[in-house]
Protein backbone atom coordinates (compact mmCIF):
# COMPACT_ATOMS: atom_id res chain seq x y z
CA UNK A 1 0.00 0.00 0.00
CA UNK A 2 1.30 3.52 -1.22
CA UNK A 3 1.19 6.81 1.12
CA UNK A 4 -1.16 7.91 -0.72
CA UNK A 5 -4.01 4.85 -0.85
CA UNK A 6 -3.25 4.69 2.93
CA UNK A 7 -4.01 8.09 2.84
CA UNK A 8 -7.54 7.30 1.15
CA UNK A 9 -7.99 4.52 3.35
CA UNK A 10 -7.81 6.64 6.48
CA UNK A 11 -9.98 9.41 5.65
CA UNK A 12 -12.48 6.70 4.96
CA UNK A 13 -11.79 5.40 8.57
CA UNK A 14 -12.05 8.70 9.41
CA UNK A 15 -10.97 8.36 12.75
CA UNK A 16 -7.73 7.18 14.11
CA UNK A 17 -6.97 5.73 17.56
CA UNK A 18 -4.57 6.57 19.69
CA UNK A 19 -3.16 4.00 21.50
CA UNK A 20 -1.07 4.55 24.55
CA UNK A 21 -0.13 2.35 27.51
CA UNK A 22 1.71 1.47 29.90
CA UNK A 23 4.17 -1.58 31.09
CA UNK A 24 1.83 -4.43 31.57
CA UNK A 25 -1.28 -3.36 29.57
CA UNK A 26 -1.96 -6.02 27.14
CA UNK A 27 -1.68 -4.20 23.73
CA UNK A 28 -3.08 -6.70 21.47
CA UNK A 29 -6.19 -7.23 23.40
CA UNK A 30 -6.86 -3.34 23.69
CA UNK A 31 -6.28 -2.77 19.71
CA UNK A 32 -8.05 -5.78 18.42
CA UNK A 33 -11.11 -5.05 20.95
CA UNK A 34 -11.25 -1.37 18.99
CA UNK A 35 -11.30 -3.06 15.93
CA UNK A 36 -14.15 -4.98 16.67
CA UNK A 37 -16.24 -1.58 17.86
CA UNK A 38 -15.42 -0.54 14.16
CA UNK A 39 -12.30 1.69 14.85
CA UNK A 40 -9.52 0.07 11.72
CA UNK A 41 -7.10 2.75 11.39
CA UNK A 42 -4.91 2.33 14.68
CA UNK A 43 -1.72 4.85 15.63
CA UNK A 44 0.37 2.84 18.34
CA UNK A 45 2.30 5.43 19.96
CA UNK A 46 6.09 4.89 20.42
CA UNK A 47 6.41 5.42 23.67
CA UNK A 48 4.39 2.64 24.74
CA UNK A 49 5.97 -0.92 25.52
CA UNK A 50 6.24 -3.07 22.62
CA UNK A 51 4.38 -1.00 20.00
CA UNK A 52 6.49 -1.75 17.03
CA UNK A 53 6.19 -5.51 17.89
CA UNK A 54 1.90 -4.90 17.90
CA UNK A 55 2.29 -2.61 14.51
CA UNK A 56 4.38 -5.79 12.97
CA UNK A 57 1.83 -8.27 13.95
CA UNK A 58 -1.49 -6.18 13.78
CA UNK A 59 -0.02 -5.39 9.47
CA UNK A 60 -1.17 -8.70 9.00
CA UNK A 61 -4.88 -8.61 9.81
CA UNK A 62 -7.19 -7.81 7.63
CA UNK A 63 -9.28 -4.91 7.73
CA UNK A 64 -6.27 -3.17 9.67
CA UNK A 65 -4.57 0.11 9.02
CA UNK A 66 -1.54 0.24 11.82
CA UNK A 67 1.00 2.90 12.35
CA UNK A 68 2.90 4.19 14.69
CA UNK A 69 2.09 7.72 17.04
CA UNK A 70 4.50 9.87 18.46
CA UNK A 71 7.07 9.74 16.00
CA UNK A 72 9.84 12.54 15.97
CA UNK A 73 12.83 11.54 13.92
CA UNK A 74 13.86 10.15 10.32
CA UNK A 75 14.88 6.94 12.62
CA UNK A 76 11.58 6.61 14.33
CA UNK A 77 10.08 6.81 10.96
CA UNK A 78 12.53 3.61 10.31
CA UNK A 79 11.39 1.84 13.02
CA UNK A 80 7.86 1.99 11.65
CA UNK A 81 8.47 1.50 8.08
CA UNK A 82 10.27 -1.76 8.94
CA UNK A 83 7.55 -3.31 11.39
CA UNK A 84 5.45 -2.83 8.32
CA UNK A 85 3.87 0.31 9.85
CA UNK A 86 1.94 2.69 6.62
CA UNK A 87 1.30 5.84 8.19
CA UNK A 88 3.82 7.51 11.28
CA UNK A 89 2.18 10.59 13.17
CA UNK A 90 4.35 13.16 15.15
CA UNK A 91 3.32 15.78 17.99
CA UNK A 92 5.56 17.53 15.73
CA UNK A 93 7.19 18.78 12.37
CA UNK A 94 10.65 17.55 11.65
CA UNK A 95 12.01 17.44 8.02
CA UNK A 96 14.34 14.86 7.76
CA UNK A 97 11.25 12.48 9.22
CA UNK A 98 9.60 13.54 6.33
CA UNK A 99 11.90 13.04 4.23
CA UNK A 100 12.43 9.36 5.23
CA UNK A 101 8.58 8.62 5.38
CA UNK A 102 9.04 10.13 1.50
CA UNK A 103 12.07 7.51 0.91
CA UNK A 104 9.99 4.93 2.61
CA UNK A 105 6.48 5.33 0.74
CA UNK A 106 4.89 5.88 3.97
CA UNK A 107 1.93 8.48 5.30
CA UNK A 108 3.33 11.05 7.30
CA UNK A 109 1.10 13.17 9.27
CA UNK A 110 3.31 15.79 11.06
CA UNK A 111 1.91 17.83 14.41
CA UNK A 112 1.77 21.47 14.97
CA UNK A 113 -0.24 23.98 16.44
CA UNK A 114 -0.14 26.98 15.13
CA UNK A 115 -0.68 28.38 11.88
CA UNK A 116 2.93 29.26 11.20
CA UNK A 117 3.52 25.55 11.55
CA UNK A 118 0.37 24.01 9.97
CA UNK A 119 1.39 26.24 6.71
CA UNK A 120 5.29 25.44 7.22
CA UNK A 121 4.16 21.78 7.32
CA UNK A 122 1.88 21.60 4.39
CA UNK A 123 4.23 23.68 2.52
CA UNK A 124 6.67 20.82 2.74
CA UNK A 125 4.18 18.31 1.44
CA UNK A 126 2.19 17.21 4.24
CA UNK A 127 -0.96 15.93 2.88
CA UNK A 128 -2.65 16.80 6.00
CA UNK A 129 -1.60 18.21 8.78
CA UNK A 130 -1.93 16.82 12.83
CA UNK A 131 -3.90 19.83 14.90
CA UNK A 132 -2.41 19.07 18.19
CA UNK A 133 -3.39 19.26 21.15
CA UNK A 134 -6.63 20.41 19.34
CA UNK A 135 -8.89 20.70 23.05
CA UNK A 136 -6.50 22.58 24.71
CA UNK A 137 -6.07 25.60 21.81
CA UNK A 138 -9.11 25.89 20.99
CA UNK A 139 -10.90 22.89 19.28
CA UNK A 140 -13.61 23.68 16.58
CA UNK A 141 -13.34 27.48 17.07
CA UNK A 142 -9.64 27.34 15.94
CA UNK A 143 -10.67 25.74 12.94
CA UNK A 144 -13.27 27.60 11.78
CA UNK A 145 -10.81 30.99 12.46
CA UNK A 146 -7.83 29.04 10.72
CA UNK A 147 -9.75 27.93 7.66
CA UNK A 148 -10.66 31.58 6.65
CA UNK A 149 -7.07 32.48 5.72
CA UNK A 150 -6.00 28.94 5.09
CA UNK A 151 -8.71 26.80 3.28
CA UNK A 152 -7.11 24.34 1.47
CA UNK A 153 -4.88 23.35 4.42
CA UNK A 154 -6.56 19.64 5.30
CA UNK A 155 -6.32 19.28 9.53
CA UNK A 156 -6.51 15.89 11.47
CA UNK A 157 -7.39 17.67 15.15
CA UNK A 158 -6.23 14.99 17.94
CA UNK A 159 -6.51 15.40 21.75
CA UNK A 160 -9.81 16.76 21.79
CA UNK A 161 -12.39 14.78 19.93
CA UNK A 162 -15.00 12.71 21.41
CA UNK A 163 -17.95 10.45 20.52
CA UNK A 164 -20.00 13.60 21.93
CA UNK A 165 -17.92 16.57 20.47
CA UNK A 166 -16.63 14.62 16.79
CA UNK A 167 -19.39 16.26 14.75
CA UNK A 168 -18.23 19.83 15.28
CA UNK A 169 -14.67 18.89 14.71
CA UNK A 170 -16.10 17.47 11.27
CA UNK A 171 -18.79 20.92 11.06
CA UNK A 172 -15.59 23.06 11.75
CA UNK A 173 -13.83 21.09 8.96
CA UNK A 174 -11.78 18.03 9.96
CA UNK A 175 -10.65 15.87 7.27
CA UNK A 176 -10.67 13.14 10.01
CA UNK A 177 -10.37 12.49 13.78
CA UNK A 178 -7.88 11.26 16.42
CA UNK A 179 -9.38 9.53 19.40
CA UNK A 180 -8.07 7.93 22.41
CA UNK A 181 -7.34 8.94 25.87
CA UNK A 182 -9.61 8.53 28.69
CA UNK A 183 -12.62 8.00 26.18
CA UNK A 184 -10.78 4.63 25.54
CA UNK A 185 -8.50 3.93 27.98
CA UNK A 186 -9.48 4.87 31.49
CA UNK A 187 -8.22 3.45 35.05
CA UNK A 188 -9.16 -0.11 34.90
CA UNK A 189 -10.17 -0.43 31.07
CA UNK A 190 -10.88 -4.11 30.12
CA UNK A 191 -11.20 -5.18 26.26
CA UNK A 192 -14.66 -4.93 26.68
CA UNK A 193 -15.31 -1.26 27.28
CA UNK A 194 -12.59 -0.65 24.39
CA UNK A 195 -15.08 -2.43 21.79
CA UNK A 196 -18.15 -0.50 23.80
CA UNK A 197 -16.24 3.02 23.12
CA UNK A 198 -14.79 1.97 19.73
CA UNK A 199 -18.55 1.42 18.71
CA UNK A 200 -19.77 4.95 20.37
CA UNK A 201 -17.28 6.69 18.65
CA UNK A 202 -18.19 4.63 15.31
CA UNK A 203 -21.92 5.59 15.46
CA UNK A 204 -21.04 8.70 16.36
CA UNK A 205 -18.79 9.21 12.97
CA UNK A 206 -21.56 7.97 11.08
CA UNK A 207 -24.57 9.78 11.94
CA UNK A 208 -22.35 13.04 11.77
CA UNK A 209 -20.87 12.10 8.37
CA UNK A 210 -24.61 11.76 7.09
CA UNK A 211 -24.91 15.14 8.14
CA UNK A 212 -22.02 16.83 7.04
CA UNK A 213 -20.12 16.36 3.44
CA UNK A 214 -16.59 15.14 4.37
CA UNK A 215 -14.26 17.74 3.99
CA UNK A 216 -11.36 17.04 1.06
CA UNK A 217 -7.64 17.30 0.70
Amino acid sequence: MSASETLTSLLNEGAVLAVRLGPGDDLAAACLSAVRGGIGALELTLTTPGALGAIEALAKESGVLAGGGTVLTAEDVRKVARAGGRFALSPIFDREAADEARAADILYIPGASTPTEILAAHRDGAPVVKFFPSGALGGPAFMRAFRGPFPGIPLLPTAGPTAENLASYLEAGAVAVGVGGPEFFPPGWTPASVEAAARKVRQALSRARARVPPART
